[in-house]
């Protein structure tokens, strides 16, 4: 089942530096519900290029909470057919086609107001950072600290805007902006030196996987709850569309597979040749999925049972791999053993897929304990009078 694309409008382009451009999109008055989101999500794009349509995932930089026109940012990339398709061809008036918004590389609703706020981006990644940076103002209270990383001054995308946030919330954000043309590439002392109360901070990164890898290493080292580092990977394909078909895998496989949504476990059929994604959707389940391609990871899950093989996985990091994380949309059983897999993922992080796997167990033995608490003191109370 192929994701669902809508006609969007380009109502507006802005060139925000040499090799960049900012695009409004204007959303059909009947779409309005279906294109609702939340700061930090992505839309999936279906481009013609070269006489082939390709998909891409780009993350909104606006805010709901604002009420600001859809906005994506594109930065050219040496030898990227859509980037470079982008902007050189899209004009005011022209018509794109797009997914609904999809994501996990959101804010946590149930955090308190208090905890400290820690966004990390480096060149394109400001994208959905501003859009983060931008709702927590706006929703919260929370003390905010960033660091933003580019080549030199030239290259900061969205720098006025930055601007404007940090000077119409005094007190509020400590901005720091790190250019390699000054100070050489970021360093792990560079990063320790903005964080204070690690052990209780929350920390969001999207931009080049060294500058991501740097720091998620000094955040860890520095006291930082792994689950609470959340990364958003974006990564091109290898022009599969040039490539064909893949080949169908002769893995053993179970003839059905366990696939916990919203809290239950569904049996879901096998279905030779079909990913793990492409089963339950014939089943009439809708695991979260974007890009169907492997490189924006909406679809990650985590393999409690069983063995599976990825076709791709540039989503992932192979610390991520390495813990049992896998995505839906690339992913076969490869061994004829249970397998059970854990779709309700809530972030971008590997333990994160392992804390949703084990939530809902600790939840109730939590809720239990408190039961047999309250039960335990009353009885006291009764023996007492």
């Amino acid at each position: 089942m192929a994701v669902e694309l809508h006609a969007l409008t380009i109502s507006g382009v802005t060139r925000e530096t040499s090799d960049c451009s900012s695009f409004e999109l204007s959303v059909p008055t009947g779409l309005a519900a279906q294109f609702q989101y939340r700061a930090g999500q992505h839309l999936t794009f279906s481009l013609p290029c070269e006489g082939a349509e390709i998909s891409r995932c780009y993350s909104l930089s606006s805010c709901p909470e604002l009420d600001e026109p859809m906005e994506i940012a594109v930065k050219r990339v040496e030898g990227g057919r859509a980037s470079n398709w982008m902007n050189d061809r899209l004009r005011v008036g022209d018509s794109i086609r797009a997914s609904v918004p999809q994501g996990r590389f959101v804010l946590d609703p149930d955090t308190r107001s208090g905890r400290p706020l820690f966004l990390f981006a480096g060149g394109s990644g400001i994208t959905p950072i501003i859009s983060l940076l931008k709702s927590a103002l706006a929703t919260t209270k929370r003390p905010i600290s960033m660091l933003y990383a580019n080549r030199d001054r030239e290259s900061i995308i969205y720098g006025a805007q930055l601007d404007r946030l940090v000077a119409s919330h005094p007190g509020r954000v400590e901005l720091r902006h790190h250019l390699d043309c000054d100070r050489g590439h970021l360093r792990a002392s560079d990063v320790r030196a903005m964080i204070h109360d690690a052990d209780i901070a929350e920390f969001y990164l999207c931009g080049p996987e060294p500058f991501m890898e740097l720091i998620e290493r000094t955040l860890v080292a520095s006291g930082a709850h792994e689950e609470r580092i959340h990364i958003e990977r974006f990564v091109s394909p290898a022009d599969r569309e040039r490539k064909g078909e893949a080949e169908i895998e002769t893995f053993d496989a179970p003839e059905a597979f366990s696939l916990w949504l919203e809290g239950r476990s569904r049996t879901v059929p096998y279905i030779r040749g079909k990913t793990l994604l492409e089963c339950a959707q014939a089943v009439g389940l809708r695991p979260a999925h974007s890009c169907q391609s492997g490189f924006c990871g909406s679809c990650m899950a985590h393999v409690k049972t069983g063995k599976v093989h990825m076709r791709t996985h540039e989503a992932l990091s192979d610390k991520d791999v390495a813990r049992g994380v896998t995505l839906l949309c690339q992913s076969v059983p490869a061994a004829a053993e249970p397998l059970e897999v854990d779709g309700d993922s809530t972030s971008f992080r590997a333990a994160s897929a392992v804390r949703s796997s084990f939530g809902k167990r600790a939840s109730q033995l939590a809720a239990g304990a408190v039961f047999a608490f309250m039960v335990a003191g009353t009885l006291i109370l009764r023996l007492v009078h």
